[in-house]
């Protein structure tokens, strides 16, 4: 995919990356501390908002680009960066949408409540992060204002967030941006999930209950990698981004398919913190050691009743 030479404009995934970096680390590398209010329910995602914030201030003012949130919550993507002259072109002439013209973002975080005792900490969840009922994809589904469907290049934007000693203040301990297709390349998968589903209704002795049958998807996580701990990364398909940025390509990895296919990723980090280092390294992201197509039981509720007291029994 080298476009080594070309006077075209930069990718737009490797841009918001920059982006990203600039405001969450100094140009030592070291995390910026940053305000993050608290978390109002289940569904609200501060930081999700903090960045998409983050992304229009740093790319719609200083690079021309439209940085457009989704349009409420439990919607993937996140946020859909375009440059609008290249996108208008791509949409009258028909041609397949690339990272040059428009692109998916979506933000996945995991955060240590403290930092005191916890750096170096490893990551929660390290052989799997949960993608609720959207599975990450190299490609993923959004409408033009006319409701015609675009199929768009997306990118995963992983922060491991450490809480400082400062109320309402975190740091970014790790920053790693990956494509869709490091993490899945199915879209059958993905347009199966995401399309429409069925559910099982007129349940209960009344009929009046309902199954929605929600799928919760578990795929990789790559903070679970300890080698982007401490650092800020981007895991690219494109073997030639350092003809278009300051970035230097420090390490490709390998992701085997099932069948036994073999894909290569190329791995990104600022040109001045960052030599090329490393040799190749296959399959990186940790898998669960024991996997198995049971779920386990819900609400199990164990009462030894030869164990309790006369005091913890409830008052008549």
């Amino acid at each position: 995919m080298s476009t080594a030479g070309s006077t075209r404009a930069p990718e737009l995934p490797s841009t918001t990356f920059l982006a990203l970096v600039e405001e969450f680390f100094d140009k030592q590398g070291k995390p910026v501390s940053f305000y993050m209010r608290k978390k109002r329910n289940t569904q609200d995602d501060p930081f999700d908002e903090h960045v998409i914030k983050v992304l229009g201030e740093r790319l719609g003012e200083d690079k021309g680009l439209l940085v457009v949130p989704s349009t409420g919550k439990l919607i993937s993507p996140d946020a859909v960066v375009a440059r609008p002259e290249e996108y208008d072109l791509l949409l009258k002439g028909g041609a397949d949408f690339d990272t040059r013209a428009i692109c998916g973002i979506e933000v996945k975080k995991l955060e240590l409540e403290k930092r005191t005792g916890s750096k170096g900490k490893k990551s929660s969840r390290r052989a799997g992060m949960d993608y609720n009922s959207t599975p990450p994809c190299a490609t993923v589904r959004v409408y033009s204002a006319s409701g015609t469907p675009l199929r768009i290049p997306c990118y995963y934007v992983f922060s491991l967030l450490v809480e400082t000693d400062k109320e309402d203040h975190w740091e970014t301990q790790a920053l790693v941006m990956v494509a869709g297709s490091v993490l899945n390349s199915d879209e059958d998968l993905y347009d199966e999930i995401t399309g429409i589903r069925s559910k099982a209704i007129g349940l209960g002795s009344y009929g009046d209950g309902a199954n929605r049958e929600r799928p919760m998807l578990v795929f990789a996580n790559p903070l679970g990698w300890d080698w982007v701990i401490g650092s800020a990364t981007i895991i690219s398909d494109r073997d030639d981004l350092e003809s278009e940025h300051p970035l230097t390509r420090v390490r490709d990895i390998t992701r085997t398919t099932v069948n036994g296919v073999e894909s290569r990723f190329y791995c990104y980090r600022l040109s001045d913190l960052n030599p090329p280092v490393e040799d190749t390294v296959d399959d990186p992201f940790p898998t669960p050691k024991r996997r198995s197509t049971q779920t386990s039981q819900r609400g199990k509720f164990v009462v030894k009743l030869g164990e309790i007291k006369t005091s913890q029994m409830p008052l008549g």
